[in-house]
């Protein structure tokens, strides 16, 4: 999606001059605002009826989200704009940049791997107690502290939840773009702590192989294609390390069930 604010009209709205853009996703545009020694990036949502106070109350339950894997969400606040008023979620700052700006650079090595999926279960571990599901992981919801695939922190906390709307488009229209979200998601059902881990097995499968797992970059093909592929698993390099390839291949089952637990996948992961 395109950007819709300029640098000017973010500083007029939050009365900084030290502002820069981050980018554009299906709720909004986020930008960096640095001020009084404070980092924070202001993703401003495009809605025009979302409800301030609703928003507010519903950020307690994200607040009970305490990992160092998922972004920190501090403030639910309107921001004057462009002429209107919207609705703004204040994030710490994560600097590093994302997987979806690092898969395409460079493979983690094999501890940077077991790391990477250790974080991604760690964080949503700790949405899931905080009785979150994210419903939407992805490489660009993925930020890299410092840059290291080792340091993933899980951002925008199941924001298609919060703001009430889908952030996908289901069946029977065509897959335009590689797909992260569960086969159970995507034929319009119920989103489940499993879903999450469906989305975990394909972005490990991505960041270790530079690959989507079903889907060729670019590629668009029917949705009966699409359920057709998730029913055989792809195939492992033999460079990712047995613990990360077992948490992948039972991750990617189709069927819910057998992708097991984040609890049970954590241990596994540690090797306990």
């Amino acid at each position: 999606m395109p950007q819709k604010f300029s640098a000017a009209d973010v500083e007029q709205a939050v009365g900084i001059s030290s502002v820069s853009y981050l980018g554009t996703g299906a709720f909004g545009e986020t930008w960096r605002v640095v001020a009084n020694g404070k980092d924070a990036a202001f993703k401003i949502i495009y809605r025009d009826d979302a409800d301030l106070e609703r928003l507010r109350r519903e950020i307690v339950s994200y607040r009970r989200v305490a990992s160092e894997n998922v972004v920190r969400l501090d403030e639910v606040a309107p921001l004057d704009i462009a002429g209107n008023r919207r609705i703004t979620l204040i994030f710490e700052y994560i600097e590093g940049g994302d997987l979806a700006e690092a898969i395409p650079k460079s493979r983690p090595t094999a501890d940077q791997l077991v790391n990477l999926a250790n974080g991604l279960l760690q964080g949503i571990s700790a949405i899931h107690a905080a009785n979150l599901l994210h419903r939407d992981l992805k490489p660009a919801n993925v930020a890299l502290r410092g840059g290291e695939y080792s340091h993933p922190v899980i951002l925008d906390l199941g924001l298609a939840k919060l703001m009430d709307v889908e952030s996908i488009t289901r069946y029977p229209q065509a897959i335009g773009t590689p797909m992260y979200m569960a086969p159970e998601q995507l034929r319009g059902e119920r989103a489940l702590k499993a879903s999450d881990l469906w989305a975990i097995g394909v972005v490990l499968y991505e960041s270790a192989t530079g690959m989507h797992p079903f889907v060729a970059q670019g590629e668009t093909l029917s949705w009966d294609t699409f359920f057709e592929r998730i029913k055989s698993k792809p195939a492992l390099p033999e460079s990712i390390p047995s613990s990360v390839a077992d948490l992948i291949d039972r991750c990617l089952s189709e069927q819910p069930y057998k992708r097991g637990t984040v609890a049970k996948a954590i241990r596994r992961i540690k090797g306990e």
